[in-house]
């Protein structure tokens, strides 16, 4: 008896689990593609990686509808031309900023190397005393040399 019982909750639970969507659907609630919920990114509070994001779900999601049948080649087209296009300049936004950060980076690059190095007296790797003006750490061996590069 309690073994048919657990069996008539599982098939219950299960019997749920797929007609839910179906029942969300006919209310108008809005049903959440299970290929975005696997997208990981961290877009919340990047919005133009959640556009590119976006617009890349699409462009996968009408590749499965045509593949499946249920998009026909001129729909696919149309919806095709709409989503690459918005992939697009979200990537051309995205290389814009790229830019403008290796800029940055570049500068900040050349103005620390400009900068005369100053001399340390503990060795960074180890935290020993460095000795005299040697070259290497007499605990660990690193170059000191090394260590004002960084």
């Amino acid at each position: 008896m309690l073994p048919a019982l657990a069996g008539l909750v599982i098939a219950l639970v299960a019997v749920f689990l797929v007609l839910e969507p179906l029942i969300r659907a006919a209310r108008g609630e809005r049903v959440v593609a299970e290929s975005s919920l696997l997208v990981d990114d961290d877009s919340d509070d990047d919005p133009l990686a959640e556009r590119k994001a976006k617009a890349l779900t699409a462009l996968r999601e009408i590749e499965f509808d045509r593949a499946t049948g249920k998009l026909s080649d001129e729909d696919y087209q149309k919806l095709y031309d709409r989503y690459s296009v918005e992939a697009m300049e979200a990537l051309k936004v995205a290389d814009a900023q790229a830019e403008t950060t290796d800029a940055v980076e570049a500068l900040i690059s050349s103005a620390r190397g400009a900068s005369k190095p100053v001399a340390r007296k503990f060795c960074e790797v180890c935290g020993a005393k460095l000795e005299g003006s040697g070259r290497f750490c007499t605990e660990c061996g690193v170059s000191t040399a090394e260590e004002l590069k960084t």
